[in-house]
């Protein structure tokens, strides 16, 4: 229900928080007035019940003609002392007023110039002053001992006066406020405003095609920066699978015209065979082409998942070692048969990802290995803990390969001069890279004097949680 009637824009938010602000100023300056009012009050009412105490403890004393006394004495000689506790206050011509009536109700004492109030409490009791001004008082009247009545008024001017200091002083107040609280909340949506026209003019330039563009920093940290290095974050990931999208586009393009060529010329031959045998092989070969197209688009397919980060929602803790071992196995009759050897020196490590990634990321290096290597060769799986990575390192005693392609060969397609021949499309070590950067690490290749050592970098499942896919 809020949600419906708060303002959608800023100028309404501005106005409604000014609103707000000066609803709650107005309420707190009337509580204060209300505080301060009854506090005078009260001191006025002790007052009088201080004095009128006083008067009847003399009556009780002393009778009702000493009373009557008293007070035409207290007239004659009242002074502003008399009514100190009205600090403050405009008091020149005032003081306590008193009526003392008898039995029969005649006023046998007192010169406030007023009415007989009723018995008890009266907060507005109407009276001249000695200097014959309109006025009112606050007012007890009380039964004397044996008849007749006795009432101490004290006039209320001092609670006027504050009241007209206090209602001064709070328009004062409330209208300083409400001009600086206003500056500072159109200032605030003035702030806001551009900081947000900045924003939407970088992204209507991103939607312009610019793709380079990105939300502007002030360097502050704010809420505002921190958007802003969200958003860049974000239009860096879209930059970089539109980059990759582009790049599978034209490599597709290039790569596969090749293996089209070869399955165009396949079914050609199929076509001119004379022979039925001679036509099955063909067009055996001519659906192997195909085959080889069809794994070439799931390999492509699954990179395209994987570095779009949909992964990590599988991502459970995995004891790495157990992985490496149960490949290693399964890779040995393999490396057996090629005349080479598979060592492990591995140790108990835990990470967080997927368990069939990791496994397609080592399927690929230890393919990588039994592919272009010769008889003879030794590989080396290994693992090493570093400050909350492990490091997984696949190491070869092969022919090695050239500084320059150390960081081409993650590239998607690419393969090098002297594999061309081989088999494949150049994406095993690109799918490695993808599946490292999606649990949180990177690849890269070591430099040796030997062979060709290749090393993952991963989060350890302490790590991992806080640690950005890179």
């Amino acid at each position: 229900m809020l949600h419906r009637i708060m303002p959608r824009s800023i100028r309404g938010l501005s106005l409604g928080v000014a609103m707000m602000s000066g609803l709650i100023i107005a309420l707190l300056g009337l509580a204060t007035y209300r505080f301060v009012h009854e506090e005078i009050e009260c001191q006025i009412n002790q007052r009088i019940r201080i004095e009128a105490d006083a008067l009847l403890a003399h009556h009780r004393h002393h009778g009702f003609a000493a009373l009557v006394d008293l007070v035409n004495t207290l007239d004659r000689h009242a002074t502003p002392e008399d009514v100190s506790y009205l600090e403050g206050a405009d008091i020149k011509g005032r003081s306590m007023g008193y009526i003392v009536t008898d039995a029969s109700g005649r006023r046998r004492a007192g010169s406030l110039a007023a009415n007989v109030p009723p018995p008890g409490w009266s907060e507005f009791v109407p009276f001249h002053s000695p200097d014959g001004e309109p006025a009112m008082a606050q007012a007890i009247n009380t039964p004397l001992p044996g008849g007749g009545r006795l009432v101490v008024a004290a006039d209320r001017a001092v609670v006027d006066q504050m009241d007209l200091k206090l209602l001064a002083l709070f328009l004062s107040a409330f209208a300083l406020i409400l001009v600086v609280g206003s500056a500072a909340v159109i200032g605030l949506g003035r702030l806001i405003r551009d900081r947000l026209s900045t924003i939407e003019g970088s992204a209507e330039a991103i939607m312009a095609g610019d793709l380079s563009r990105r939300m502007p920093l002030d360097g502050s940290a704010e809420e505002f920066d921190r958007l802003a290095m969200i958003l860049n974050g974000m239009l860096d990931r879209i930059q970089t699978l539109m980059n990759n999208l582009k790049q599978v586009s034209s490599d597709l393009a290039h790569d596969l015209r090749t293996p089209l060529n070869r399955l165009r010329a396949r079914l050609e031959e199929a076509e001119r065979t004379a022979t039925e045998a001679m036509q099955q092989e063909r067009l055996a070969a001519a659906i192997r082409e195909a085959d080889d197209l069809l794994d070439l688009f799931s390999s492509i397919l699954a990179i395209s998942e994987i570095e779009g980060q949909t992964v990590r929602s599988r991502f459970q803790s995995i004891e790495l070692h157990e992985v490496i071992g149960e490949l290693a196995e399964a890779f040995r009759p393999a490396f057996e048969q090629a005349g080479m050897t598979l060592r492990l020196a591995i140790a108990p490590i835990t990470i967080s990802g997927d368990r069939q990634l990791i496994q397609r990321c080592l399927a690929n290096m230890l393919d990588n290995a039994l592919a272009h290597t010769s008889p003879g060769t030794d590989v080396i799986i290994s693992t090493e803990a570093r400050n909350g990575q492990v490091a997984l390192t696949v190491a070869d005693t092969g022919p090695g390969i050239a500084d320059g392609d150390r960081e081409r060969i993650f590239q998607r397609f690419a393969r090098l001069d002297h594999s061309r021949s081989a088999s494949g499309y150049g994406l095993g070590l690109n799918m490695v890279a993808a599946i490292a950067a999606a649990h949180g690490g990177n690849v890269r290749v070591i430099p040796t004097a030997v062979g060709l050592t290749v090393e993952i970098l991963l989060p350890t499942v302490s790590n991992s949680n806080s640690r950005a896919p890179g």
